[in-house]
């Protein structure tokens, strides 16, 4: 079967044959159908120093999938072979207090497919059947390859009450947008989006910002509270740019309430007298879903509201054709990129 291979501790991947793997004991065999680039798979691809740091290699990329059931190994009753689903990619042991306690997302022995484990830019993948969430009827396919991330930009957007709040978006990549989406669908009055990309600025738009600004002016901050009308009482950083969280922290109202989910590729400083205590923020870090909370909120987010990503989702990509695929994604020119991975050959 092909897959995408990192190989090497090095930039760049690999498309290449690998034998298909076999599902052990509660164990699924999943027909990948399609997959979505995510951020972490650029920086698998560049190699940048939080990579170099967190990832081993050799691995195949992919943890944001929908496929089919084909098989499964001893012990599974919670899937049948046809079912279509999408997959959990924080792989959880169960046992651990932060399992125990509801938060198996930052499970103390946390592995994630695709980073810890052979994940899903593949024709085939196994994964633990305790993973997979079957797709409903009523979700196209495109949509519901959107599971997984979706599912961060929900956790992230609901953490606090954003109804009738302004809110400042810094980052206008796949997670900005489904977050901007998301913040609409709930009432966020008024949304201002930053990035540097006018292409990104205009999906911004198209998702349901009410006004954007070009993270890259001078009078990048003036702009954004004149946009809002005040300072941000509520904000998402979804870029990881050192000077967006930053700036994140900086402009939020005092007392305001910041979520960070956008990984930096290096460490960024920050003044935590000044920017954070003295001023009261509430902060809180985004990884992956809340097991299984977000997965139900997305999946209702899907069914009642999925029409609303359809505008970020501007490519798709054959599986031998990565290298356009991640090429297009460093361009800035995209919103959100799939992987057509059925029939791949």
């Amino acid at each position: 079967m092909l897959a995408v291979r990192k190989a090497e501790p090095q930039r760049g991947v690999e498309v290449v044959e690998i034998d298909p793997p076999t599902p052990g004991s509660d164990e699924i065999l999943v027909r990948v159908k399609k997959a979505g680039i995510c951020g972490s798979d650029r920086h698998l691809y560049e190699w940048d120093a939080w990579a170099e740091l967190n990832f081993p290699t050799p691995v195949t990329l992919g943890h944001e999938i929908v496929g089919e059931v084909v098989s499964f190994g001893p012990g599974v009753e919670n899937v049948s072979e046809g079912d279509l689903v999408a997959v959990e990619s924080h792989v959880f042991d169960g046992t651990c207090r932060a399992c125990r306690t509801g938060n198996a997302h930052v499970c103390e022995n946390l592995r994630i497919l695709g980073i810890d484990m052979n994940g899903g830019f593949a024709s085939f993948v196994t994964v633990p059947s305790r993973l997979a969430w079957k797709v409903p009827d009523g979700i196209p396919l495109s949509r519901a390859a959107l599971f997984e991330p979706l599912g961060n930009a929900v956790h992230a957007t609901i953490r606090y009450d954003v109804s009738g709040q302004p809110l400042a978006v810094y980052g206008c990549g796949p997670m900005g947008l489904m977050a901007i989406a998301v913040a609409r669908s709930i009432g966020a009055n008024p949304i201002v989006a930053s990035d540097i990309s006018e292409y990104r600025r205009n999906l911004a738009l198209a998702m349901g910002a009410h006004a954007t600004v070009d993270a890259s002016s001078e009078s990048c901050d003036e702009e954004l509270i004149t946009a809002l009308g005040s300072r941000p009482t509520r904000t998402l950083e979804m870029s990881g740019h050192p000077r967006a969280v930053q700036q994140a922290l900086r402009l939020s109202a005092n007392g305001g309430k910041v979520v960070l989910l956008g990984i930096p590729p290096t460490p960024v400083e920050i003044s935590v007298a000044d920017d954070v205590l003295f001023r009261g923020l509430d902060i809180y870090g985004v990884t992956g879903r809340l097991i299984w909370d977000t997965w139900y909120r997305t999946e209702t987010f899907l069914l009642q509201h999925g029409e609303t990503l359809d505008p970020m989702l501007t490519h798709t990509f054959s599986l031998n054709a990565f290298e356009d695929a991640m090429s297009t994604i460093m361009s800035g020119e995209c919103g959100k990129i799939l992987l057509d991975i059925e029939g791949a050959t």
